[in-house]
Formats: structure tokens, C-alpha cells, sequence
């Protein structure tokens, strides 16, 4: 695999390097106008970049526009999508407009300062096949290192642990109160199976029906904690119901700790797809078929539940 790494901080550019270095070489440059320069030599020789990781903010051309320009070689290059270069955004921000501006630019994913190996892995082996797209082949002793990671993070001593964690994050509820949103009865109670165990769970089975329960909670001032809401349903779709639960917790005044986290379960796993569903007021999105992992890893980084268990 030959990778390209672009960062202005010199820290994260040889952090990055040193993790990535064992797929194969990498040419490490600390700015976006050098990337855009190593890039188009690159494919000039017809020796195009596998995977290219991006820092957003550097100053002489920001990462965004790096990418642009990446995509825009490719387009005149004529490189069909299936053989289009990985691009993963690097950022010291988290926030979703950040995010959606790096999907409309054409990243393949984001990751969020600072990272580990652990974060980096998972968001590779993530890259789903798209366009026909290979999806990135890791070899067996670089996804090794990821397992040794993990058992090395659940054998630190509990007040090291403890330590790791912002001291500003909220402590997670202890029981979960859940509404689960599906017009396919197996999806459904796919979606149960995993969350039972972190909450008391409520299903409903259209749009229509899940406004019912979110509004009857708000009144009983058991709001609940999390929705999971599929995209695809009849009458109402997830997109209305999402938009129609949003103006609930707008008239009734909710406060900004208190409204509904929102993951948004969809069959589709286009861009276009993930931006709608995320401007539209979501705050997680899963692609069908999804399995307890990945929903667990959504759940923790909405910090409803505890990023140790």
C-alpha cells in the first residue's frame, strides 16, 4: 500500500507515519500544497497514492481544499471510482459541520484528534466498498496490533483508566430509556436484542407511532435518552419523524443536555444519504446490516454509555 500524510503539526504527521509505515511507504508532507504537488506526481507516473490522510486545518492550503483538488486530478485523469484514491480527513474538531463539508469534498472518513492505532484501524476497516471500490486490505500483523491494543486498554489499573477520561464529559445515565424505530419486525427486534442489556427499551413500528410515544413521554418527563429511527418506512419516513421530534423539543423548550441522541439506521450508505440524514438533526447514523459492535461504539461516542464497558 503506498500512503500519502499530510500535517502541518510535526507531532501527529510522525504519529501517523509511525502507525501506517508498516503497510507499505509512506511520503509524509507537512503542508497542502506539497500533498497537492506529491499527489499529482503520483498519478502522473501512473503510480497513484492507495490512501491519503488529510489534516484539515494547515495553513498554507487548508485539507479540504487539498481534497478538492485530489478529486479534481482524478476527474481529469479520467480514474474511474472503483480505482479512486482512500482519503481520510484528519481534525481537531468533531463538530458535524466539519464532517459534512469533508463528505460533499469527496473523504472516504474522518477521524477526530487525537487518535490511536485502536481509532485508525477501526475507521479503515470501516471504509465500506463503494462504486466497486476495493476496500483496503490490512495485513494480518498490523490488525494484530489493534487486538493487543484493546487488551492493553481493558488491563489498565481502574484509576489510570479513570484518568483517560475528560473530566467534563458527562457520566452516562445508568439505564438507558430507549425508543426503537423500524417498520421491519426483524430489524427491529435485531435492534432490541442488542440494546436490552443498556436499556429499557420501547419499539414502535412506523413514524406515526414513535411521535406518539416520544410525545407522551415528554409529558410524563421520561423523555427518553436515545431514538433509533429507521430511514426507509412507509407514511412516514425517518427523515419527517426525525424533523417532527425536533420541533417537539424545540416548542416545548428542551433544554440542549436534555434532547433526544438520535441514530439514524439506513440501508443506503452513499454520502448524499449520510449528510441529508445528518443536517436533517441526527446525530449518529448506522448502515444496515449493523451488528451489536458498531452499535455500541455509536453509543459510546454519544457518551450513553460508559467508553470502558
Amino acid at each position: 500500500m503506498k500512503i500519502l500524510i499530510a500535517d502541518d503539526d510535526a507531532s501527529s504527521l510522525s504519529k501517523m507515519t509511525a502507525i501506517l509505515e508498516e503497510l507499505g511507504p509512506c511520503t509524509a508532507v507537512e503542508g497542502g500544497s506539497e500533498a497537492v504537488k506529491a499527489f499529482g506526481d503520483a498519478l502522473s507516473h501512473a503510480e497513484p497514492f492507495d490512501l491519503v490522510t488529510l489534516d484539515i486545518d494547515m495553513p498554507d492550503l487548508d485539507g479540504i481544499k487539498v481534497l478538492q483538488k485530489i478529486r479534481m486530478m482524478e476527474e481529469e485523469e479520467k480514474v474511474s471510482k472503483s480505482n479512486r484514491t482512500r482519503i481520510i480527513m484528519v481534525s481537531g474538531k468533531s463538530d458535524k459541520t466539519s464532517l459534512i463539508d469533508c463528505l460533499k469534498a469527496g473523504c472516504d472518513s474522518f477521524i477526530v484528534k487525537p487518535f490511536n492505532i485502536t481509532t485508525l484501524i477501526e475507521k479503515m476497516e470501516a471504509i465500506e466498498n463503494r462504486d466497486g471500490q476495493k476496500s483496503l486490505t490490512l495485513p494480518k500483523s498490523f490488525t494484530d496490533r489493534f487486538t493487543e491494543n484493546r487488551k492493553e486498554e481493558k488491563s489498565l489499573p481502574e484509576a489510570e483508566k479513570q484518568s483517560s477520561i475528560k473530566e467534563e464529559s458527562p457520566k452516562p445515565p445508568e439505564r438507558l430509556r430507549i425508543l426503537i424505530v423500524d417498520d421491519d419486525d426483524i430489524s427491529r427486534q435485531k435492534m432490541e436484542t442488542i440494546l436490552e442489556g443498556v436499556g429499557e427499551c420501547t419499539s414502535a413500528s412506523s413514524g406515526r407511532e414513535a411521535i406518539t410515544f416520544f410525545q407522551t413521554a415528554l409529558k410524563q418527563e421520561k423523555f427518553f435518552h436515545l431514538i433509533t429511527l429507521d430511514y426507509s418506512m412507509p407514511e412516514l419516513s425517518g427523515l419527517e419523524a426525525m424533523a417532527q421530534i425536533r420541533k417537539i423539543e424545540s416548542a416545548e423548550k428542551v433544554s440542549t443536555g436534555n434532547l433526544t441522541k438520535i441514530i439514524m439506521v439506513t440501508g443506503h450508505s452513499d454520502k448524499e444519504n449520510v449528510i441529508t440524514c445528518l443536517k436533517a438533526g441526527c446525530n449518529e447514523y448506522v448502515v444496515k446490516p449493523f451488528n451489536q459492535e458498531t452499535i455500541f461504539q455509536r453509543l459510546k461516542k454519544l457518551k450513553l454509555i460508559d467508553p470502558q464497558s
